[in-house]
């Protein structure tokens, strides 16, 4: 697996394989983010904070 900034990868195998089949879902949604919207694009680290946010918020139901 890369650690380069899944932004800037070229492809989504560059941005987030794994090296065995398998894919990063943070550093996917990651490079996504960039595609659709151009130098606005989240960070892994930002994928990561969503995603724990969703899952407190889901957990105080």
């Amino acid at each position: 697996m890369s650690q380069v900034d899944p932004r800037k990868a070229k492809n989504l195998d560059e941005a987030c394989a794994n090296g065995n089949g398998t894919y990063n879902g943070y550093r996917m949604l990651s490079w996504l983010s960039e595609v659709l919207h151009p130098s606005k694009g989240l960070s892994e680290a930002e994928v990561r904070e969503i995603e724990a946010e969703v899952r407190a918020k889901r957990a105080q139901k």
